[in-house]
């Protein structure tokens, strides 16, 4: 009887913890910040119809707070609820029907569930080299000069936790962290654009962003071994779903890549 009981508990807890940490978010186990779409049909088209929204104890309206109803009367809405909701809140969807002075309700139960969504960002080399060879020219007789030139980094933002029903994403991109000197340009895979520093996504997919890093420093024989090499970081943040759902990171997230050449010391002699 005990491990019975046991048992039952378990399958309860799981149960319970499936609702609040949803796999997607959904009408009846929405994110924080969420919009989903709610939608009847009404006994007759030309009755009266008033969608509202209660919590706890059906009772307590928190319509226009903790949830915004975009067409109260009509026979489909949105309902966003708001960013500030407490994971694993009840709520309940009231929609009320009225045929003269006869009237009809349903409700829908709603729990709040942490947000599925997450980005991670990801650099495809961890270390590489230049583009192209070195190429050596002469300031002077004396003075060769090295010109390094151009690397080309790719870095990778990945979604999971994405909903079926809606399509697209967006989060904001830094710009490329590399040091004095360099300069970064940036081109997206045909299912992003970037404006103002916000990288909008038109699918659900992998968005690839490929830098063109060119290093205009000049070297001489008097640089360092190892002055034209270094590490470019990417950095995203703000990760939002179409639908309003925030990315379940708390911080930012970046990675790098350190570009280098053989650390070749000058030309020794006796």
């Amino acid at each position: 009887m005990k491990k019975l009981f046991i048992l039952l508990a378990a399958v309860t807890l799981t149960a319970m913890s499936a609702n609040v940490f949803a796999q997607v978010s959904t009408g009846t186990n929405p994110a924080p910040g969420a919009t989903h779409s709610y939608f009847i049909t009404p006994g007759n088209a030309a009755n009266t119809l008033a969608w509202s929204v209660t919590k706890g104890d059906l009772t307590t309206d928190v319509t226009g707070t903790d949830a915004v109803i975009s067409a109260a009367s009509a026979a489909t809405t949105d309902i966003t609820w708001a960013a500030g909701l407490t994971v694993g809140d009840w709520y309940y969807v009231h929609i009320l029907e009225t045929d003269g002075t006869c009237t009809n309700e349903k409700v829908l139960p709603v729990q709040i569930t942490a947000s599925p969504f997450y980005l991670t960002l990801a650099a495809a080399n961890a270390t590489q080299c230049y583009d192209e060879a070195v190429t050596v020219s002469l300031a002077d007789p004396s003075t060769p000069n090295y010109n390094h030139g151009n690397t080309t980094i790719i870095f990778t933002v990945t979604p999971t936790g994405l909903s079926g029903s809606y399509t697209g994403y967006t989060f904001s991109l830094a710009d490329l962290d590399v040091p004095t000197g360099f300069n970064a340009t940036a081109v997206f895979s045909a299912n992003a654009s970037e404006s103002a520093g916000t990288v909008t996504v038109t699918d659900n997919a992998v968005v690839t962003i490929t830098y063109t890093v060119v290093n205009a420093n000049v070297y001489t024989n008097t640089s360092t071994a190892d002055a034209q090499d270094y590490t470019a970081t990417a950095t995203i943040s703000n990760g939002k779903t179409i639908n309003g759902v925030s990315d379940n990171g708390t911080s930012a997230h970046e990675d790098g890549t350190a570009v280098s050449r053989p650390n070749t010391s000058g030309i020794g002699t006796n």
